[in-house]
C-alpha cells in the first residue's frame, strides 16, 4: 500500500539528511551537522513505527532508478544506518576536536551513511549497487584521511584492493541482470520474477553476489584489510564495524533470490563459517582492544553470512542490526578499558554460582520467542536463548552475586525470568516484522548446518586454551583470519596534541 506525503518526507529525510550534515560539519559548523544527523536518525525512527503501525510501504520516485522504498526490512536497516551516523559525528564531533582533517571527516562520514541508506532503502538494483559503490569509495577516503598514523596508508591500498574486486563483481552481477530483466525492482514479487528470467545466468549472478559480499564483511581470503582499520581514528572504526561492514548482509538480503544458487550458498557456508571460527579464536589472541573488536567483528559477520546461506534471513537481519549497535558502542567505549592509576578493580565473581539462573533465563527467552518462518523459528529461538544465558551469566561472573534472604531473594529471579522472557518475545515481534518483506531461499542448505558452525567455535574455543593443542590452533586462527604479526609496543605522536599508544603496525589507539 502506498505511504502517505509524509511518510515520503520521512523515507526522503532518512536518506538525504546525512549528507547535509556532513556538507555543515565540512564547512565548519559541526554543532549544525551533528543535529542534522539526529534529525536524519529521528525521521527513520518515525517511518519505521508508522510502516509497523499501518502496514504501508512509503516509496519515492517508483521502484526504478533512484527511487526510494520504506518496506519493512528497508526502514529497520535505515533506523540502524542513520542511528549509528548520529552517534559516531556526535562521538566524532568531540573526539576530533583538535584533529586537523575533522571537517573532511564529517563530510565523507555523511557520504557514507547516505550511501549506505541508499542501499538499505533503493527500490532498485541500480539504486543499491550505486550506493555501495559510493558507500565503499567514500569509506576508504575516511579511513585514509590520517596518512601521519603508523598502518593508515596500508589500510587504504588493502580497502581499495578488495573493496574494489567485490565492486567489479557486484557491477558485473548487475549487468547481466540489466541484460535479462532490466532494472529489477527489489520487492519480493519483482525479485522472484527477476530471478526466473536470469535463467542460465543465475549461477553466475549468484556466485558474483556472494564475491561481493564476502568481500565487504571480510571473509575468508578477502579478510586482510579489516585488521589494518584499526590504524584510524576510533569513529572511523565505528562507522566501519557498525554500519560499512553489514553492506555484505544487507546486500544479500535485499537482492533475495537474485544472490541464490545451490552451489553458491554451500560455498558462502563453508567460507563464512571457517571464518567465524577462525576470528573467534584470533580475537582472544589479539593483545590490544581495537584489535579483538576488530577479529570480533569478522566472526560475527561470518556467522551472519552463515544464517543467510542457510536461509534464515530474519535472525540474519536481527543479528545484523544487534552487532551494529552493540560494536559501535564497544569501539566508542574503548578507551575506557586503559587502566588508569587510582582506578578500582572490579571483583571477579563466581561463574558457577551463575550457571543454572543462566541456564532459566535461557529456557525462559526460548519459551517466548515462537517460530515465524522456515529457518527463522529455529534460528530466532537459538539466539533468544543463548543470548539470555549469556548476560545472566555475565551479570553472575561480573562480581560476586549472592542471592538475598527471606522475601527479597524471590525478586531477583521474577526479574530474570521475565526480562528474559520479555526479550524473546521481543526479538520474536521483531523478527516477523523483518520476516514479512523477505523471499525466502529454497535451494540453501540446511538451517542445521549452523549448529555445526557454533559446535565448531565451542571445540575450537576449548582446544585454544588446552596445553597441548593451544598453540597451533591459534596460529592456525591467526593465519586463517589474516592476522597481522604481533610488534613490541611503541609509543605514536602525530599532529594532534594528544600522545597516542598504539600496537605496530595495526593499531593506533587514541588515549
Amino acid at each position: 500500500m502506498q505511504g502517505s506525503w509524509m511518510e515520503r518526507v520521512m523515507l526522503l529525510a532518512a536518506v538525504v539528511l546525512p549528507v547535509a550534515g556532513g556538507l555543515s560539519g565540512r564547512l565548519g559548523r559541526r554543532r549544525a551537522g551533528v543535529a542534522v544527523s539526529w534529525a536524519a536518525a529521528a525521521s527513520a525512527v518515525a517511518l519505521l513505527v508508522v510502516t509497523a503501525a499501518t502496514g504501508r510501504t512509503a516509496t519515492v520516485g517508483g521502484g526504478t532508478g533512484a527511487g526510494l522504498t520504506g518496506a519493512p526490512l528497508s526502514a529497520f536497516f535505515l533506523v540502524l544506518v542513520t542511528g549509528v551516523g548520529a552517534v559516531v559525528s556526535s562521538y566524532a564531533s568531540r573526539y576530533l576536536q583538535s584533529d586537523p582533517t575533522r571537517d573532511r571527516f564529517a563530510g565523507w562520514v555523511g557520504v557514507v551513511v547516505t550511501a549506505m541508506a541508499a542501499v538499505a532503502a533503493a527500490a532498485s538494483v541500480a539504486g543499491l549497487v550505486a550506493g555501495w559503490l559510493v558507500a565503499g569509495a567514500a569509506f576508504s577516503l575516511v579511513a585514509g584521511l590520517r596518512t601521519d598514523l603508523p598502518g593508515v596508508t596500508a589500510c587504504r591500498r588493502s580497502l581499495r584492493r578488495t573493496l574494489g574486486l567485490g565492486d567489479a563483481s557486484l557491477v558485473a552481477a548487475a549487468a547481466i541482470i540489466w541484460a535479462a530483466a532490466g532494472d529489477a525492482s527489489l520487492s519480493p514479487a519483482s525479485l522472484t520474477v527477476a530471478a526466473g528470467h536470469l535463467g542460465a545466468w543465475r549461477p553466475v549472478v549468484a556466485s558474483l553476489v556472494v564475491v561481493g559480499a564476502l568481500t565487504r564483511c571480510a571473509q575468508a581470503v578477502f579478510g586482510k584489510w579489516l585488521p589494518l582499520t584499526v590504524s584510524a581514528p576510533t569513529p572511523a572504526c565505528a562507522l566501519l564495524h557498525a554500519g560499512v561492514v553489514n553492506g555484505g548482509g544487507m546486500l544479500l538480503l535485499r537482492f533475495g533470490p537474485l544472490g541464490v544458487w545451490g552451489p553458491a550458498m554451500v560455498a558462502l557456508l563453508v567460507a563464512a563459517g571457517a571464518t567465524a571460527v577462525a576470528a573467534a579464536v584470533a580475537a582472544a589472541a589479539q593483545p590490544d582492544v581495537k584489535g579483538q573488536l576488530a577479529f570480533s567483528t569478522m566472526s560475527q559477520m561470518g556467522f551472519m553470512l552463515a544464517e543467510c546461506a542457510v536461509g534464515a534471513y530474519g535472525a540474519a537481519a536481527l543479528h545484523l542490526a544487534g552487532h551494529g549497535a552493540y560494536k559501535a558502542s564497544l569501539f566508542l567505549s574503548s578507551g575506557s578499558t586503559v587502566t588508569r592509576p587510582g582506578r578500582p578493580t572490579v571483583a571477579s565473581g563466581s561463574r558457577s554460582r551463575g550457571f543454572v539462573p543462566a541456564l532459566v533465563a535461557g529456557a525462559a527467552a526460548a519459551a517466548a520467542a515462537p517460530g515465524i518462518a522456515h529457518g527463522d523459528g529455529v534460528v530466532l529461538t537459538g539466539f533468544s536463548a543463548a543470548t539470555a544465558l549469556a548476560l545472566a551469566w555475565g551479570f553472575f561472573a561480573g562480581r560476586d552475586r549472592a542471592p538475598a534472604a527471606g522475601t527479597r531473594g524471590l525478586v531477583w529471579p521474577a526479574v530474570l525470568v521475565g526480562t528474559a522472557a520479555g526479550y524473546g518475545a521481543l526479538v520474536a515481534s521483531v523478527g516477523r516484522f523483518v520476516s514479512g518483506g523477505l523471499v525466502g531461499a529454497s535451494s540453501a542448505p540446511s538451517v542445521w548446518w549452523l549448529g555445526a558452525v557454533g559446535g565448531g567455535g565451542l571445540l575450537a574455543a576449548a582446544a585454544a586454551r588446552s596445553r597441548r593443542w593451544g598453540p597451533a590452533v591459534r596460529a592456525w586462527a591467526l593465519d586463517a583470519a589474516a592476522a597481522p604479526p604481533a610488534a613490541p609496543l611503541r609509543k605514536v605522536s602525530s599532529d594532534r596534541a594528544v600522545t597516542a599508544w598504539s600496537l605496530s603496525p595495526s593499531a593506533a589507539v587514541a588515549a
